[in-house]
């Protein structure tokens, strides 16, 4: 049975819930799915990248798999720091299409 992992997210991400993130994703094991659900999300900080290129590779390394569901911003946010390519393959659906 795959074991899946749903994190949903609130329209905004503030840097102290990084490391609590950090901290979780640490606790998961091996050939998890981790989703992370922001598609009521508009706003995040910087660390928050940081912590999403982790995850990914975290969840690589792990023989897992990330899985983002995005809001419309969060889409624009990605492509303006050029990392879309990067998260591409992770993304399932854009659900919201909150602006910033």
């Amino acid at each position: 049975m795959d074991d899946i992992r749903t994190w949903k997210f609130s329209n905004s991400v503030k840097p102290e819930q990084v490391s609590e993130c950090l901290e979780q994703l640490s606790l998961i094991g091996p050939g998890t799915t981790l989703k992370l659900d922001l598609s009521e999300t508009t706003d995040i900080h910087s660390n928050f990248i940081g912590f999403l290129i982790h995850a990914r590779n975290h969840m690589q390394k792990t023989g897992g798999k990330l899985t983002l569901i995005i809001s419309f911003t969060i889409e624009k946010i990605l492509i303006m720091l050029n990392i879309w390519d990067y998260f591409s393959p992770d993304i399932s659906t854009a659900l919201s299409r909150k602006s910033a």
